[in-house]
């Protein structure tokens, strides 16, 4: 007698369980509650043109915030042994070589508004954060930040995000292996941002 006779198909199958349900609900009201303490609206660029396009009295501003988040990204983004293990994490050619390591492809910065009022600007260009494009599966075409913190979907220009979220990096980037990144990204992402 076949054994594959007593294996019950239906529990084998993929379906929403209502205890999945609530505990997904959870999670995106505590992490939008968390958000509505102390948020503040960003906005995402890809390139300095973008940035100057929609600030056309600070195009060098756009770029000296481009500068910094690139600096920033090239200091702190994950570090791959081969360019494999990062194309997985982020996708064909959006790694680059870099010091002996492969490091992806910075795809854009994220600036806040301006808290202070000292300033004349709308947003705060001093603080930009580098962000990357992820490709790993559990967070397919998000916006992260070099550390893992998701930042939401790619097309969105626009958004509310944690007002830590602009607070420096310390240190440097470590060297991580194929899907590590992924696992990161994954503990990061339960926290809500």
């Amino acid at each position: 007698m076949k054994r594959t006779r007593r294996i019950d198909l239906s529990k084998m199958r993929k379906a929403a369980q209502p205890g999945n349900l609530a505990k997904v609900s959870i999670v995106l009201g505590g992490s939008y509650m968390l958000t509505g303490c102390d948020s503040t609206e960003a906005y995402i660029y890809r390139t300095i043109s973008e940035c100057a396009l929609d600030n056309p009295l600070q195009p060098t501003e756009c770029e000296f915030a481009y500068r910094n988040a690139l600096a920033d990204w090239q200091r702190t983004a994950p570090r791959y042994r081969s360019m494999s293990d990062c194309e997985y994490d982020f996708g064909y050619g959006d790694c680059r070589d870099h010091s002996n390591r492969y490091i992806p492809r910075m795809a854009g910065f994220m600036l806040s508004e301006n808290q202070q009022g000292d300033d004349d600007f709308d947003l705060d260009f001093k603080r930009s954060k580098a962000l990357g494009r992820s490709r790993t599966p559990s967070a397919y075409n998000k916006w992260v930040g070099a550390d893992g913190t998701l930042f939401g979907e790619y097309g969105r220009r626009k958004m509310k995000v944690s007002g830590d979220s602009f607070t420096r990096l310390k240190g440097s980037a470590r060297t991580i292996g194929r899907g590590g990144f992924g696992k990161t990204i994954s503990s990061r992402s339960s926290r809500g941002s």
